[in-house]
């Protein structure tokens, strides 16, 4: 997915985690690239280009790329808009939605949205028309593809729900941990972050059962992705769950590898591995932008372990990230835009 961090989580999280949110927007204060360190020389970010933003509606939310497109969901104007990544051009007119849609994910030869009212609907990628029947998830919250199947999370009941791509028929519910939210698919597991459980379940797609939950050591787990051959988590840490924190879970152990990264963010944020390293984006805040700080993308490097200076600046407040097409896809809520962000690949020595 990546979906992302999508409608529907961010209106849960923001309500049940106000203190952290508000821990947070300190933590961007203190963090902010103002005065901080810079980073070392082996702990650069790789090269950059930040291309000029794309208008694409008024609060786009979530954001994925496949069949040769860029895919967003405007939350505000409940559209579905399409994005040539070669003419950064919006394709067409944006695709009228329905019901509240938070989350986009690409796969099975359809564009899937979900929605608010628990409807996750298929669209043909050339024409952006509806493809087959609709299925019904109640509490719909996470959205992600692959693995056979279209995965949705219900963080109201505990469970995700395996769609079959071909016939949109739901599968019986699968319980997981405690407030199921984002999900992330790879390395031959679905992977969920269990918000209100601390913790993230494996999913074994060929079984369709979870195992015991992978226990992330903090108050409340914010989003996880797969990359670099492992699994990435944000995890709100602290007896006040007031620092931010990026850790690593072996696939193979299913344990926490490595000491936690701490990283300037507020809630919502996402997240993507690759490209050199874990993006993870800061949203930044009505309190931080006040006080002058904006949001961002922020870059940590995987061999030190260490957030890299300086953050990439994309917007007053990034909503979601995708990577793919040569780079990063920012869309930021504020500007109501999409923004690219190249990168450049690295010359053989």
């Amino acid at each position: 997915m990546r979906t992302g961090v999508n409608m529907t989580i961010r209106v849960t999280l923001l309500s049940a985690l106000a203190m952290i949110a508000a821990a947070a927007l300190i933590l961007v204060a203190v963090l902010s690239d103002e005065g901080a360190p810079d980073a070392p020389s082996h702990a650069r970010r790789p090269a950059t280009n930040v291309g000029a933003p794309i208008k694409v509606g008024v609060a786009p939310v979530a954001v994925a790329i496949g069949a040769g497109a860029i895919w967003v969901v405007d939350a505000a104007r409940q559209t579905l808009i399409k994005v040539n990544p070669r003419t950064r051009a919006v394709v067409g007119r944006p695709r009228r939605l329905s019901g509240g849609p938070f989350a986009v994910a690409v796969g099975a030869g359809a564009v899937w949205v979900a929605a608010g009212d628990g409807a996750v609907r298929a669209y043909d990628p050339r024409t952006v028309r509806p493809s087959g029947r609709t299925a019904t998830v109640p509490g719909a919250n996470g959205l992600a593809v692959g693995g056979g199947g279209v995965w949705v999370s219900s963080r109201r009941a505990g469970t995700v729900t395996r769609i079959d791509p071909r016939t949109r028929h739901a599968d019986p519910p699968i319980r997981v941990g405690r407030g199921p939210a984002d999900i992330a698919v790879g390395l031959g597991a679905v992977w969920v972050a269990n918000a209100d459980g601390a913790s993230v379940s494996r999913i074994d797609p060929r079984r369709k059962r979870a195992d015991a939950a992978i226990a992330i050591g903090a108050r409340q787990v914010l989003a996880v992705t797969v990359g670099a051959g492992s699994v990435w988590v944000v995890r709100a840490a602290g007896p006040d769950a007031d620092r931010t924190q990026l850790v690593r879970v072996d696939p193979k152990t299913r344990e926490i590898d490595g000491d936690p990264v701490r990283v300037p963010g507020a809630v919502p944020l996402d997240l993507v591995a690759g490209g050199g390293g874990v993006w993870v984006t800061n949203s930044g805040g009505a309190l931080a932008r006040t006080a002058g700080g904006r949001g961002g993308v922020n870059h940590v490097n995987l061999t030190t372990r260490q957030v890299t200076r300086p953050a990439l600046r994309v917007g007053t407040r990034p909503s979601a990230i995708a990577l793919g097409q040569g780079g990063l896809w920012v869309t930021d809520e504020d500007s109501g835009t999409l923004t690219p962000v190249m990168i450049a690949s690295r010359r053989p020595r």
